[in-house]
């Protein structure tokens, strides 16, 4: 697997250490980060399996041999940007996991409009913050519209506790801005087109989130 914005490389050396893939690519913009992976990794004891690359995004990264790719802890757009400059993903050969902190009705769209398709999403809860983990390819056909739903929402079901709680919070964080847009004239009707969806969304899952 790649790690791009790998930080402390933590994810690598979870993943090789427990069986999960048999070797890692440890990449970040940073040098500095970078040698805290380093320092890492050989705590480890996994220098020969988990190799740190300087990297703007997937720029400068070798990916024979790569299955999987993880963008995680960043924003939707600059997660959009690394990948609308790497055309060696464009075979469909690697599976492409991300995070996005922020912007993901962004990112949704733009990997919808980009060739990319989200083939399964999950939700993570982690304190406050509720964040969705999607997995994709490119040249891939969606089984899914890229509606208003699809773009606050993603693919994530409320089947699961962890689900229910994305979806419920996003319910919250939604209303909050459509409430602030339906006291300005320019925006009132996007506002209450945003509560309609809000509304129907929590009848969808119902009133307490265990779903109807």
């Amino acid at each position: 697997m790649c790690d791009i914005g790998t930080d402390h490389g933590y994810l690598p050396c979870y993943l090789v250490s427990n069986g999960k893939c048999d070797s890692a690519l440890a990449c970040d913009i940073g040098e500095k980060p970078l040698s805290q992976a380093r320092e890492h990794i050989k705590a480890q004891g996994l220098e020969d399996r988990i190799k740190t690359v300087l990297s703007d995004g997937l720029d400068s990264v070798e990916l024979e041999g790569v299955t999987d790719i993880v963008l995680a802890g960043m924003g939707g757009e600059l997660i959009a940007d690394i990948l609308s400059r790497c055309e060696r993903i464009k075979d469909g050969s690697v599976n492409i996991i991300m995070q996005p902190m922020t912007k993901s009705e962004f990112l949704r769209q733009w990997l919808y409009d980009n060739g990319f398709a989200v083939t399964d999403e999950q939700a993570c809860i982690s304190g406050r913050f509720a964040y969705s983990v999607m997995s994709g390819r490119f040249n891939r056909k969606p089984e899914y519209v890229c509606d208003e739903d699809h773009l606050h929402f993603g693919l994530v079901s409320d089947k699961t506790a962890e689900g229910r709680e994305y979806i419920l919070r996003r319910c919250e964080s939604l209303e909050r801005a459509a409430k602030g847009m339906t006291g300005s004239q320019d925006k009132k009707a996007s506002g209450e087109r945003l509560l309609e969806i809000v509304y129907n969304k929590r009848k969808e899952v119902g009133e307490n989130g265990k779903g109807q």
